[in-house]
């Protein structure tokens, strides 16, 4: 059978994983996805047995460690099957929605976190006014933060369903895991930092009795932005988490993530990792990965000697691992290669299940051999049905130096589905957000959706990206021109390497520091026929008032230098170079890019060009992403390519 070209439908309706789990002794795998729900695959017979209870987004399964029952979660709700017979009821009685629910060592207890506790707090009338006295009073998603809105931990006892609140206060508690022996949890809370400190977190132990203590202190622990889950070593005595590098350079950006060990006691932490040639921190900020949701970046073997966990190398998402006591700190590649890898499950019998994905195959999982570090077999595929029945192009990738001689850039040019022999076709440059988010070997699907429309799909990580190593991840670069001049040399070098790319047809788009990015070429460059710009940042001083992530004037002599300094950084400033059709996608419930900067742009553009073709698409209901609902997505997605259509 000939496979169709996809369209955005397709990229709205693929079928997604939601969490998977490996039980070695019993040689199954429970997987689950958004639209098929959760499955529990026999992998010596291939035998799949369908599992629901019937609600909606059901995924995150959990072996017990007898491997006899599956907890799960459906509609928010957990969930229990017994495997064998297949059973599934209501595990207690739980109010709130559970986040991320883990097993005791010995079955007895389930813990997991919450934004609510056992009863709901009611929800803030519309006319009730908010009361605004401290910074971080609001977030990209939630809207504004309630006392009663924090995220803490709490503990079921899985015989009876009672529910005990372990955390309480007005901070969070989370990224939590239990001790080997069951006694103890450890999690990471801001309760100590000052509240401006919001993406600070300490490491604490609390036991099942509620004594507490903290055992990190001088160190900022990873919460934000791709979080990692502090893991016990098997003997109990320590614990490994990612810590933001104190030997960092702070004036380059987000530091990179290195991992200590802290011990149980509370004395002092020892530093395992270091960077090496291969490996320059312990975490992954994939732009793209699309896999491994519901599953671990780091893992323990099971012999205490390793810590295993995913980081982002040239593009690649490998998996690593790293003497767990700290006598050579250089990480020892396991798997890696022309793909991204963003999540693990527990070591089990040498086996270990990752999520895999490439640049023209979805997510799929893996079992890894970690006695020999190689593939024992493919488990599981996502979106199946729509890897027999669509095309899907293999994206090709390049590096080149940057003209000022400081760094390399590594780019990927993805090819139409339909590109005929000695036909020259259009293309849309796609630039990242972040800044240090890195494009990976993963597949976008949008971006299939552009190619299968006739486009060349381009898309590169620029300096500010991560993966590359601390110096090309400088933030600094991603903001004074360098990353501008990356991304056009960038698409120049494409167009000479691929002829069939029409190099006098080109378009650009990019999200959030995408979008930023987007509004600055299109200030300053006339390399590109049109812009659709999407939810950006537009203006500094809108955002350091208005976004979540509120700036500072305290570097400055007074504030009205704070002032000038900001708007000589916005693009709205000099919004009257901007003189090819731009289109303004944003959402109005985005705290992150904060809307008014949509609406200055776009009257801004429109003032100083009347004749200019300027659009503005605002979506409800969205924050600082493309829209959830399906609906509104589609309505997204077809703006922007009848704009590309109309004027590239």
């Amino acid at each position: 059978m000939s496979k169709r070209m996809p369209v955005f439908q397709d990229a709205i309706g693929m079928d997604r994983f939601t969490g998977a789990e490996y039980c070695a002794h019993r040689n199954l795998l429970a997987f689950a996805s958004r639209q098929e729900g959760l499955t529990l695959r026999n992998l010596a017979t291939g035998e799949d047995k369908k599992i629901t209870a019937g609600g909606r987004n059901e995924g995150t399964p959990r072996f017990s460690p007898d491997g006899q029952k599956l907890l799960f979660l459906s509609g928010g709700k957990l969930h229990c099957c017994q495997v064998d017979s297949g059973e599934i009821a209501p595990l207690g009685a739980f109010q709130g929605p559970v986040i991320d629910p883990i097993w005791s060592p010995k079955g007895t207890h389930v813990l997991f976190a919450s934004t609510q506790g056992s009863t709901p707090p009611p929800k803030r009338r519309k006319d009730e006014p908010v009361v605004i006295e401290d910074f971080n009073y609001k977030f990209d998603g939630a809207g504004y933060i309630r006392p009663d809105g924090h995220t803490h931990l709490f503990v079921m006892d899985a015989a009876t369903g009672e529910v005990t609140q372990m955390t309480h206060g007005v901070r969070d508690e989370m990224h939590h895991n239990w001790s080997p022996d069951g006694e103890w949890i450890v999690y990471a809370g801001n309760e100590n930092r000052p509240k401006e400190q919001s993406i600070g977190y300490d490491l604490y132990l609390i036991s099942l009795q509620g004594e507490k203590k903290q055992i990190s202190r001088d160190l900022m622990i990873v919460s934000y932005p791709n979080p990692i889950r502090p893991v016990f070593t098997p003997d109990g005595k320590w614990v490994v988490m990612g810590v933001l590098n104190p030997q960092a350079d702070g004036s380059k950006g987000y530091p990179d993530i290195v991992f200590f060990r802290f011990p149980v006691d509370g004395s002092d932490p020892e530093l395992i990792f270091e960077a090496s040639e291969t490996c320059y921190q312990c975490v992954q900020f994939p732009y793209n990965a699309g896999c491994g949701w519901g599953m671990d970046k780091v893992q323990a073997s099971p012999d205490g000697k390793w810590i295993y966990f995913v980081s982002g190398w040239n593009g690649q998402g490998n998996v690593y691992k790293v003497a767990a006591d700290g006598s050579d700190r250089s990480a020892k590649t396991v798997y890696a290669g022309r793909h991204v890898c963003h999540g693990l499950g527990r070591i089990q019998n040498g086996r270990m299940l990752i999520a895999k994905s490439e640049t023209n195959m979805p997510e799929a999982y893996y079992l890894l051999d970690t006695e020999t570090d190689s593939i024992i077999c493919k488990a599981a595929q996502s979106a199946q049905k729509l890897v027999d029945e669509v095309m899907l192009s293999e994206a090709e990738d390049f590096t080149f130096r940057t003209l000022d001689g400081e760094s390399s850039v590594h780019g990927w040019v993805l090819p139409p589905q339909n590109l005929k022999e000695d036909e020259k076709c259009p293309a849309i440059l796609y630039i990242h957000g972040g800044p240090h988010p890195f494009y990976t070997y993963g597949m976008t699907m949008e971006h299939q959706c552009m190619a299968a429309a006739g486009y060349a799909v381009l898309f590169c990580n620029p300096r500010g990206s991560s993966s590359y190593g601390a110096e090309h991840q400088n933030l600094k670069r991603a903001y004074d021109g360098s990353a501008y001049m990356d991304v056009l040399q960038f698409v120049d070098e494409a167009v000479r390497r691929f002829p069939w790319i029409d190099g006098d047809r080109i378009g650009v788009t990019g999200g959030s520091y995408g979008g930023y990015m987007t509004n600055y070429i299109a200030t300053h460059s006339q390399r590109f026929r049109c812009y659709v710009t999407q939810r950006s940042v537009v203006n500094e001083l809108i955002s350091y008032a208005s976004a979540d992530m509120q700036g500072s004037s305290r570097k400055f002599k007074n504030f009205e230098e704070f002032m000038v300094d900001k708007l000589k950084n916005s693009t709205v400033s000099y919004a009257e170079r901007i003189n090819r059709p731009l289109l303004i996608l944003h959402g109005e419930d985005d705290y992150r890019t904060p809307v008014e900067g949509a609406h200055q742009l776009f009257v801004a553009v429109k003032d100083t060009h009347p004749d200019l073709p300027v659009k503005l698409v605002i979506f409800p209901k969205t924050a600082h992403d493309q829209p959830s609902d399906p609906r509104l997505l589609t309505i997204y997605y077809r703006e922007m390519m009848d704009w590309f259509r109309k004027y590239i």
